[in-house]
Parts: C-alpha cells; structure tokens; sequence
C-alpha cells in the first residue's frame, strides 16, 4: 500500500511520469529473456537476472554494462556493442510483435483517464529503442489512442544522462513549470536516482521485485506500491468542475 506521500510542495503532482516498461507495460520477465537471448546469440552467457541489469539504460549504454560485469579486465569492443544491441533491439521488436504476454499493465489505463479528469497530465517515458516502442505503440492501439499526454524516448538526446533530461522534457512539452509538482514513478533504481536528482516532488516505487531492500532503503521512495493500480490512493486530487454543467445552471437560474 501506498506511504503517506512527501509534505514540502504541492499535495498532489500536477504531473505524473511513469516508465513505458515496467509501468505501463509491467512484462519484465519477456523483455529480459529477449536481452539474455541477444548476448547468448553473441556466445555471451548471461542469464535473464544479468540481463536485467542492462535495462533502463538508453541506447548501447546497458550493453556495455553487462559486458564490464563479464569482462571486468576488457574495454568493452564496440563492434560487439553495436552487434548484441542490434539483436536485442530485433528481438525485442519479434517479441512485442508476436509475444502472446505482452500487454498493458491491468488498470493502467483507467488509471490514467482518472487523473486526466482531474487535470493532471501524464507523460510516459523509455530508454527502449524508437523500433521496439512503435510496435508496442501498435499493439496497444496508442499510437492513436494513447493514455499519456506525452512520450519522451532517451535517444532523443545525446547528453551524458538522457533519463533525467527526458524528464525535463515532459515538463517542457506539458507545461509544468515546477520540478516540485511532478512524480516520477519507475520499479527501478536508475529511474528514482534521475528522480532524485532532479528533486522531483515525489519518488514513486511501484515495487516489481527488481530491487533488493537495502537499495530501497538507500533511495528512500516518498511512496511505494505493489501494483499501479494503487497510485489511485497515491494522492487526492480535487474535483474539476463541471464548466457546461454550471453554464447550464446558471441559465435556469436566470430564468426565474
């Protein structure tokens, strides 16, 4: 269940931004047995626990990192980069395409036409490559029909930490001024770190298993919850009004 959210700032984000994979798309185990399976084809053994390891990081940058923690005594080649990347990026893609599993997180899009009712906008996030996120846009229906307001991918940029600049960028494009006003919620550390950084008013922890208790305690989540559904008790929100409503109201008024 949800902790008591943070006092300082705004009582409730007027921004909420959540990681495409692992949020709106709650699938780890397939996304990493694809990124296992990319290195095994490189004749890497890496099992999915390692594989994980390279998820949320953008572009080659999770490669590299499984490679140091393999070759600890070798630079990284950057042919053999380039190469697992390729074949993680076309497995990734196969696996959104045909992968029977892959689907939205139950209720997140309900979730999401409720704080968009109440003004609160939604952007989504990824390191993913553009490729991969196309075809789970695809699959979804949100490529027309999305339940964010915004979606911001890594590789936009090429700065030396894109995941905290994607958040920026949200903030740009939604209009939200104030770092204080926005939440960030992710099921890994890298996501609360940029967070943190960034002094985000709320660190979200949708606990999917992926981090042990020391690194929770270690970042110190202002809320953690087991499944996105619960981000509905996150925070109370207050009603918008009813503009059309009260224009008809006031019309009935005036007649009498």
């Amino acid at each position: 269940m949800p902790n008591n959210a943070v006092t300082r700032g705004p009582e409730a984000p007027q921004l909420v931004v959540m990681d495409l994979l692992g949020v709106f798309m709650e699938n780890d185990h397939a996304v990493k047995g694809a990124i296992a399976a990319a290195f095994q084809a490189h004749g890497e053994r890496v099992d999915e626990d390692l594989a994980a390891t390279a998820i949320g990081f953008p572009k080659t940058q999770g490669i590299e990192r499984v490679l140091r923690w393999l070759h600890p005594m070798e630079q990284p080649h950057k042919e053999s980069v380039k190469s697992i990347y390729a074949l993680a990026v076309k497995e990734l893609t196969r696996m959104m395409t045909y992968g029977g599993t892959i689907e939205p997180a139950s209720g997140v899009v309900r979730l999401c036409e409720q704080w968009h009712k109440c003004g609160v906008a939604v952007a989504a996030v990824s390191t993913l490559d553009s490729a991969v996120v196309k075809v789970m846009l695809r699959r979804f229906g949100w490529d027309e029909h999305p339940p964010f307001h915004a979606l911001v991918l890594a590789e936009e940029f090429n700065s030396e930490n894109p995941t905290s600049d994607v958040i920026e960028e949200c903030m740009r494009r939604l209009g939200i001024a104030d770092v204080a006003a926005v939440a960030k919620v992710s099921t890994r550390a890298k996501g609360l770190v940029d967070a943190m950084k960034l002094r985000c008013g709320w660190k979200v922890l949708l606990d999917s298993g992926a981090m042990t208790t020391d690194q929770i305690a270690a970042l110190g989540p202002d809320i953690i919850v087991n499944h996105v559904t619960d981000l509905a008790q996150a925070w109370k929100f207050p009603a918008r009004p009813d503009i059309a409503l009260e224009d008809e109201i006031s019309k009935i008024l005036q007649r009498h």
